[in-house]
């Protein structure tokens, strides 16, 4: 079945009083790992202005205030936005939920923020039923087939997977870097179970909205809300599964899929296995006005 067309917005501009919160992503729209996007930022500054809700919705698997540290960096304005909520948050709010049991880090040692005043974190595997997987590591390997081993040995002793990040690739750069979504797929292809917090499960916008309900003081209905992002898999399905609309970004990990301006976009869903998906609206990239228009 063919998806069909979707509309293309010029100007985000055009479709600013149709919404009035955006829960916006933040690699691949916002910035690229690198350096920030500037019209991404303008969109943003323009939002502001006119009194509109940007909550940043990120699948980094570290906390909030890391990822402030990391924007920072940037010389990104934290003002031009009402909050920051990353799938390591929701991650580590559902560790220290469960104090009965005992986690294990799979990841490197840079998300190690994400155990911050956690007690039931074990150095040794062996001790844990739960795997708490942040991405790959140099240790074992930059291949998801370098895991099949250690995979196959957790399997067998009937260990969780939690998947702290489900993106399966980030764009860093020109560079496309696997990320712990993609160890995540390949742990349940090998038979194991997985958990997932993030985008596009729904607890982490649970997670959003009701902590703006709480900041604003009033019932949120989903027909205000706009999801930003440039994941078919993440932010898009995401969205859909929320009943929220969305808008694709397609200078993110997509940007070498259109090039010559190729627009198949039932050619990107069915490459990203995510044929029930429909997309609705996309951008070039996010920009408050076109000066060719």
């Amino acid at each position: 079945m063919k998806n069909h067309f979707p509309e293309e917005i010029k100007q985000f501009h055009d479709i600013s009083n149709q919404y009035e919160i955006y829960f916006v992503d933040l690699w691949g729209v916002i910035h690229n790992g690198i350096k920030l996007f500037d019209n991404a930022v303008q969109v943003l500054r323009e939002l502001k202005k006119i009194n509109k809700k940007v909550i940043l919705i990120s699948n980094a698997p570290r906390l909030k205030k890391t990822v402030k540290k990391f924007l920072e960096k940037l010389n990104f304005d934290l003002d031009l936005v009402e909050m920051l909520i990353t799938s390591g948050d929701v991650t580590q709010n559902y560790i220290l939920k469960n104090k009965d049991k005992f986690f294990y880090h799979l990841g490197p040692k840079k998300d190690a923020d994400l155990f911050e005043n956690v007690i039931n974190i074990s150095k040794n595997s062996e001790n844990c039923l739960e795997i708490v997987c942040t991405g790959l590591i140099d240790e074992i390997g930059h291949n998801i087939s370098d895991y099949q081993n250690l995979f196959e040995t957790y399997i067998n002793k009937n260990k969780t997977f939690v998947c702290a990040n489900p993106d399966e690739v980030v764009s860093r750069g020109n560079k496309i870097e696997f990320c712990a979504g993609a160890l995540a797929k390949y742990y349940k292809k090998l038979g194991g179970k997985v958990i997932y917090f993030g985008k596009p499960h729904h607890h982490i916008y649970d997670f959003a909205k009701i902590e703006l309900e709480r900041r604003v003081d009033r019932k949120i209905q989903k027909k205000e809300i706009l999801a930003v992002g440039d994941n078919l898999k993440t932010d898009i399905l995401g969205a859909q599964n929320f009943n929220i609309d969305s808008l694709l970004i397609l200078n993110g990990i997509y940007k070498d899929f259109f090039r010559n301006n190729d627009l198949n976009f039932d050619k990107l869903i069915k490459s990203s296995e995510a044929e029930s998906l429909i997309i609705k609206k996309y951008q070039q990239e996010l920009k408050w006005k076109n000066d060719s228009i």
